[in-house]
């Protein structure tokens, strides 16, 4: 059961709430979720946004969380990203605690030579593909993030790349993000100059820095690390979806252990890192066969496998058909892009 935390939803909600949607009616028990400030199931968010469009009539409705922004969002988090010393290392701290706001999806940075590229993947064991007004909302908290935390500079993105197909109007997506926008894209992303990386932060501590971290990290590890087991799947997810298959090595580095404790540790857990890495390549396998028209030779070096065969070999032992037919038989379930 994947979720959203209670605040980040509750942005949303003031945001659909405004344009004069009324929330309780397609979610029931609504006002008692929110009371109680436990996380939100993101299957229900998906179904609610969905529900909201239709009534409102108003595609661009997940845009108005720009507006309505507030660093409560952010919980505990907050803090080690105002401290930081810039822009750049900000951003790879609301990577890194991503997880602490939803496990629906994984978030993190790539550092290009000339750029700075946040971004946004599907958890591929969800069972419905994110709509068009909750990508919106993400890519709209985000901004809306940068600007809180660049008050006087206020960097525009160099592109915005959407996973959905391009809407017949646009205007207030060109409005909020600029003009260079890509849909259909594989992943949701958002790129900065490196020259907006380094923006020195105006709430920038050093020594608070330290502290900010150690606490957040020290949440995370308490609300959303749990087992070992737990942190390897998040990390193989997260490295297949670049294109990279970790070794147990790699897997080991990332995690700060070496690889004697990576082993005794999955050992405790009754764990086994091939059979995480052959189930983490099976839901992205899954994901990429329904809901992408990527062609099998691409979706098998993305996997990590050294042919297209050895992909097909796979495709059947998982799913008792070949790639194609698997394909076949789950189009009208999420369909190509």
């Amino acid at each position: 059961m994947h979720t959203i935390t209670s605040a980040c939803f509750q942005i949303m909600a003031k945001a659909f709430a405004s344009e004069g949607c009324s929330l309780g009616k397609h979610l029931p028990g609504l006002d008692q979720m929110l009371a109680e400030g436990g996380p939100i199931r993101v299957i229900q968010v998906y179904r609610l946004l969905n529900a909201l469009v239709s009534e409102s009539g108003d595609a661009d409705i997940g845009l108005r969380a720009y507006e309505h922004f507030h660093p409560c969002v952010l919980g505990v988090k907050s803090y080690a990203l105002m401290s930081s010393p810039t822009l750049a290392q900000a951003l790879q701290r609301l990577a890194d605690y991503h997880p602490m706001t939803s496990d629906g999806s994984h978030m993190f940075l790539e550092r290009h030579v000339d750029r700075l590229k946040l971004v946004g993947v599907e958890n591929a064991t969800v069972a419905q593909r994110a709509p068009r007004a909750f990508i919106d909302a993400g890519a709209a908290l985000v901004f809306a993030i940068v600007h809180w935390l660049t008050p006087f500079q206020r960097p525009m993105p160099l592109m915005l790349e959407l996973t959905y197909p391009e809407p017949l109007d646009t205007r207030q997506l060109r409005r909020l993000f600029g003009n260079n926008l890509y849909f259909s894209a594989r992943r949701n992303c958002m790129t900065f100059s490196l020259d907006d990386g380094a923006i020195e932060l105006p709430t920038a501590a050093a020594a608070l820095h330290t502290l900010h971290v150690e606490y957040a990290q020290a949440q995370m590890s308490e609300q959303v690390d749990g087992s070992l087991e737990a942190r390897v799947r998040r990390i193989l997810a997260e490295q297949l979806s670049q294109g990279i298959s970790p070794g147990l090595s790699d897997v080991a580095d990332l995690l700060g252990m070496s690889r004697r404790s990576l082993q005794h540790g999955l050992v405790r857990d009754e764990a086994n890192f091939t059979l995480l890495l052959d189930q983490a390549r099976q839901r992205q396998a899954a994901s990429f066969l329904r809901n992408t028209g990527r062609s099998l030779k691409y979706i098998s070096a993305q996997l990590g496998f050294r042919d297209q065969s050895s992909f097909h070999k796979a495709c059947v032992r998982w799913f008792g058909i070949s790639p194609n037919q698997y394909r076949l038989t789950h189009a009208d379930s999420g369909g190509a892009s």
